[in-house]
């Protein structure tokens, strides 16, 4: 029988168990870090002003090897974070809404407090619901239900919540490539909320089956390629090749193409245009940036033919099969020129 119990730990305690490594922040339950700053120092604020916050879900363990309990957090990693991080001074209080004794401390730090202040912190108690004898499945089907409706996750973190195996871990792994960040596809938070992770799987597919339609495939693969993915080791190598051509000498930062939806476009019209990139090394270079950044001007100033087909095409349903295709199409007889 699964078990529940409901009880409290103050903040000190948690920090403790968080610093000896009894309490963990399990990443494949939760979302990457997504709060700004001001989010986090507003949860220190109802810390200080002794306001209540919702409910704290703990998988309760014993260590085989130490026999200590352990803790996993299934849900509320992020306020955590956000009162840990604040303990090791990592940003600052706002302006306090509440108690006036708070409002005069807005800019400090925690090291900056007073006593009493570092007191009522680590004093707090938060409400947690241990949870023991669960199993991993029902861990993630209940983060899962916890999140669905409160703040929506995206398909890709509900992806990385429930499915694990080959091809997740590959996808992962490409999307911590420096590349995403270099050339300024991804903000820091699309990174956080796991586009990049996405993406990758998206190029994965097509450099394996060309074009497809995002919302039907992406899943497929996760399911059908969770105990091995023999495909992956080809597919980095193009993807590397392709990204490394890009990252030299290309100004793709400064163009329209750096674009995810634009990106799509160029990746598939470069390994169409070289044979799956056997000819890459012969491109003309300094042709081909010509040819695009004529092509990206004629996109601005009254968009014909061509570049009137690859406007729609990315602007109106880009992820589905067709504008996609048109996109990798306009974009390889432009490389071609």
């Amino acid at each position: 029988m699964n078990n529940r119990s409901i009880t409290t730990k103050d903040i000190a305690l948690l920090h403790q168990l968080y610093r000896g490594k009894q309490l963990r922040l399990r990443p494949e339950f939760q979302r990457l870090s997504v709060w700004p700053k001001a989010a986090k120092a507003y949860l220190i604020d109802t810390i200080l002003n002794d306001r209540p916050m919702p409910l704290f879900f703990f998988q309760r363990t014993m260590s085989a090897q130490s026999g200590r309990q352990m803790f996993d957090v299934i849900d509320g990693q992020q306020r955590l974070r956000a009162i840990f991080g604040f303990l090791e001074d990592e940003f600052r209080l706002t302006e306090s809404r509440g108690d006036s004794r708070v409002k005069q401390y807005s800019g400090r730090r925690f090291s900056e407090l007073p006593a009493e202040l570092k007191a009522a912190i680590f004093n707090y108690d938060l409400i947690v619901e241990e949870l023991f004898t669960y199993t991993d499945a029902d861990i993630r089907d209940m983060f899962v239900r916890m999140n669905k409706y409160v703040v929506k996750l995206s398909k890709q973190e509900l992806r990385h919540s429930l499915e694990r195996g080959k091809f997740a871990e590959f996808v992962e792994r490409l999307g911590k490539w420096t590349f995403w960040k270099k050339q300024r596809v991804f903000s820091d938070n699309q990174i956080n909320r796991m586009r990049n992770v996405e993406f990758a799987a998206e190029l994965t597919v097509l450099i394996l089956e060309g074009p497809q339609d995002k919302k039907k495939v992406l899943d497929l693969y996760y399911h059908s390629f969770q105990e091995s993915f023999p495909e992956g080791a080809k597919v980095e190598t193009k993807l590397r090749d392709y990204f490394q051509w890009l990252d030299d000498g290309f100004p793709l930062a400064t163009m329209r193409f750096r674009k995810p939806v634009d990106l799509y476009g160029l990746i598939g019209a470069l390994h169409k245009a070289t044979k799956g990139g056997e000819t890459l090394s012969k491109l003309n270079k300094q042709r081909v940036i010509a040819n695009l950044e004529a092509f990206d001007q004629s996109l601005v100033s009254k968009p014909q033919g061509e570049a009137a087909k690859y406007l729609l095409a990315a602007s109106r349903q880009t992820d589905n099969l067709i504008p996609r295709t048109t996109r990798i199409d306009v974009l390889a007889s432009v490389i071609n020129r």
